[in-house]
């Protein structure tokens, strides 16, 4: 299978991305003292995020730390779901205080992700290993609209990739 460029994807995902996020808001519904919060917080917040930039840089033990951490995350998080923590959360929360963050944090935090020039580069390394999966596949002929062969097409790079994840291919 061809595979484009994934440097000129990743641009592409970003430009439609930005583009995309003015219609983030619309989904949800706003919340109109953000603004003004956020910019009576910003000198505190300002200092904090260098306080916290700063400890992360200095930190030498996260991912170990994290690892041995492993079987208790694991633990904990099927105790939760036994006991349906999840969906009591979300219950609990509920469809207004999802919709007031989401309309709050999330548009201005996508769109200003997804235009970095590191979030591009995030993106093209984390798909390239799936782009050269989709790439080493032999492209079969397209039948006619509809046919059972172009679905064929749709599973064997879906198993190609899943296989990939399972670390069985």
């Amino acid at each position: 299978m061809k595979v484009k460029d994934l440097n000129q994807a990743a641009k592409k995902y970003s430009t439609n991305a930005q583009a995309g996020s003015a219609n983030y808001a619309t989904g949800v519904q706003a919340n109109t003292t953000w603004a003004t919060n956020t910019e009576n917080a910003a000198p505190t917040w300002s200092a904090a995020v260098q306080n916290y930039a700063t400890g992360v840089q200095a930190n030498t033990t996260w991912a170990t730390n994290t690892e041995n951490a492993a079987p208790t995350w694991s633990a904990a998080v099927q105790a939760a779901a036994s006991n349906g923590r999840f969906a009591k959360g979300v219950a609990k929360a509920g469809q207004a205080k999802w919709q007031s963050n989401a309309v709050a944090k999330g548009q201005s935090r996508f769109q200003t992700a997804v235009a970095s020039a590191m979030s591009q580069q995030m993106w093209q390394t984390g798909f390239q290993p799936y782009a050269t999966i989709i790439a080493s596949i032999p492209k079969p002929p397209k039948g006619v609209r509809g046919s059972p062969g172009n679905y064929q097409i749709v599973q064997t790079i879906g198993s190609a990739l899943h296989a990939a994840k399972q670390g069985t291919s």
